[in-house]
């Protein structure tokens, strides 16, 4: 029987730049590829982007902002690089999702503790990234990964819909618009956005409380809803998130979650959060409800599992970014790359444009521009799109729009 050599493979164990070796191929999407690889200063991801000649390059826009965010819960990026008609991004490489651990834990859900404690770094991260004028847009559990050597750490990921929701200079907050697409995952998304309405803070923090929900439920009212069409689904999942209560939804568990899914529903558009209030009320279950310590003593480090086996079957099997007008073939990438590198086996590439960032070259305006452009467009995604109607589908699709788990 004649073996087919997965897309992609041909590449394991090239040598870039005399320092990165491709050891395994993590996942592909529309705009290409991602791998983990080796280095003499150890692991760390290399993501490939096909040029889109005439449009501003997404990786390197979400590279970008991913500097300017650099610190707290924010994965490392490296370098970015352009080798011909490829954009390059080298970063950190973190381990699992939590959506992968929510799998791996399948016969039992995460302990209410672990996922309060999970609750309050979450705040804390999103408190991080609204203090610097973003706001992430795609707050659920892929988008959430703990670390690859120090599982102990949470890392927010996928800045890919990410947008400035107020100038960095006067602080004057964008009036809100109506009738936008939903941007983001309808699953997790907050009413307002589904209503059509520009996001704002209150709406990242909402969807942490569906986040929580979920970990702790393992499902959520509105999954496997069987619709037709995308429309009819965003509808109803609408009318069932408007008409189930916080206090149904956090049914059988600490008062505070349901406290706090109000208090993020009952903000205003421009309104600042009180971050410190969202995260006492985490706090309060572990040491007043349960009455324990917040060590972040996760559930995954009370077991002798090696968490990092298999990390690539935990990436989010998405479309991306679609580009309606030039759609990239992964094969016909796949086969370009392998032209472009096939006589860089154990030597340095050529020919690279290799920008290593620092804060006095990141363009904030050219990554505004980009998610205004994929807020005016007709793709405006949502990732999660028909996961619920057609899973077997869905599942052979893989995409990269997250960028490590």
């Amino acid at each position: 029987m004649r073996s087919i050599q997965r897309p992609g493979m041909q590449l394991l164990n090239t040598v870039f730049f005399n320092r990165y070796r491709l050891v395994e191929k993590l996942g592909e999407g529309t705009f290409g590829m991602i791998f983990k690889c080796e280095s003499s200063d150890g692991l760390c991801a290399f993501k490939f982007e096909k040029k889109r000649y005439g449009r501003r390059s997404l990786l390197k826009a979400e590279s970008e902002i991913m500097i300017e965010l650099k610190g707290y819960g924010i994965p490392r990026i490296i370098s970015y690089m352009e080798q011909d008609d490829y954009n390059i991004m080298i970063m950190e490489l973190l381990g699992k999702s939590l959506e992968g651990l929510i799998k791996q834990y399948s016969d039992e859900k995460l302990s209410l503790k672990t996922v309060c404690m999970l609750g309050i770094e979450m705040v804390e991260i999103l408190k991080k990234v609204h203090e610097k004028h973003y706001i992430h847009r795609d707050i659920k559990p892929d988008n959430f990964a703990i670390g690859y050597s120090d599982q102990s750490k949470l890392y927010l990921i996928d800045f890919g819909l990410a947008k400035q929701y107020r100038s960095s200079r006067t602080l004057k907050q964008k009036p809100m618009q109506t009738n936008k697409k939903l941007t983001g995952t309808a699953r997790y998304a907050s009413i307002n956005a589904l209503r059509g309405c520009d996001q704002s803070r209150r709406d990242d923090l909402e969807s942490v409380g569906y986040v929580v929900a979920y970990l702790l439920r393992g499902n959520l009212p509105w999954q496997g809803i069987l619709v037709k069409t995308k429309e009819e689904k965003y509808a109803k999942i609408l009318y069932r998130k408007e008409n189930v209560t916080s206090e149904q939804l956090f049914i059988g568990f600490p008062n505070e979650l349901s406290t706090y899914m109000n208090y993020c529903k009952n903000l205003g558009y421009e309104e600042e959060p009180n971050y410190e209030y969202l995260s006492n009320l985490f706090k309060d279950i572990i040491t007043k409800e349960l009455k324990e310590e917040i060590d972040y003593k996760y559930d995954w480090l009370k077991n002798d599992i090696d968490l990092n086996k298999n990390i690539k079957e935990n990436y989010i099997t998405e479309e991306g970014f679609i580009d309606n007008d030039n759609e990239l073939n992964n094969s016909s990438m796949i086969n370009n790359l392998s032209n472009s590198f096939s006589n860089s086996r154990g030597n340095s590439l050529t020919g690279i444009k290799d920008i290593q960032f620092n804060d006095n070259n990141l363009d904030t305006k050219h990554y505004d521009e980009i998610a205004e452009e994929l807020d005016n467009k007709n793709n405006d995604i949502n990732p999660e799109e028909n996961n619920d109607l057609k899973p077997e589908i869905n599942k052979k699709k893989r995409g990269i729009c997250c960028l490590i788990y």
